[in-house]
């Protein structure tokens, strides 16, 4: 099932069905400016189209109607290329729905964090000659809730973790129960988590 708006969700099966915005206006008998104030979210098409476009598009009414709840995003922060290749395969046994990435610099996680919603980041609080403070700092400004646990073999930062109100954090070596425990407690829910013990 589709997630997002009704807008977005139309679009993506009119280009998923090769269809130009003129030839699914021409389909239903309106002009092409309908097709895209419904794509912009300006204004939605009555049940009858709706019911017309799920037809031509080769689904039932409901993908259209009902958006599939989001994929939760996790990343992993760690300059530590073993705990990338320990921990990430690990995330993805216990968080078997939630899309993983694993970056070793801050850089590459901001790059993705630029085109991605994160829900959960799992962040090395001294990473190779940047900061994961300062990468906590950076991913906050883009995603207000997003839920942030340090992970350090250094436990003097846990003040400064703290001061800037992380959900949680963990010292190394990290566990599936560590990790685990953070989980149930983030400070901001997250949909359609689910954990695997």
């Amino acid at each position: 099932m589709l997630s997002g708006s009704l807008g977005e969700r139309i679009t993506a099966l009119r280009i998923e069905n090769r269809m130009s915005q003129k030839d699914l206006a021409d389909f239903l008998y309106v002009n092409q400016a309908t097709v895209s104030r419904w794509e912009k979210g300006i204004r939605f098409p009555d049940d009858d189209l709706i019911v017309k476009m799920a037809l031509r598009f080769g689904v039932e009414p409901e993908v259209l109607l009902n958006p599939a709840p989001p994929v939760p995003c996790v990343i992993l922060v760690d300059d530590e290329e073993i705990s990338l290749e320990v921990n990430v395969p690990m995330m993805r046994k216990h968080l078997p729905d939630a899309d993983i990435h694993g970056f070793s610099t801050g850089r590459d996680a901001l790059d993705f964090a630029a085109q991605n919603r994160i829900d959960i980041a799992f962040l090395d609080i001294d990473l190779f000659r940047e900061s994961g403070l300062d990468l906590a700092d950076a991913l906050a400004s883009l995603y207000p809730n997003i839920n942030i646990i340090f992970l350090t073999g250094h436990p003097e930062f846990m003040k400064q973790a703290f001061a800037i109100h992380a959900s949680g954090y963990v010292l190394k070596p990290m566990t599936p129960a560590d990790y685990l425990l953070e989980l149930r407690h983030l400070r901001h829910p997250v949909d359609g988590l689910t954990l695997q013990d």
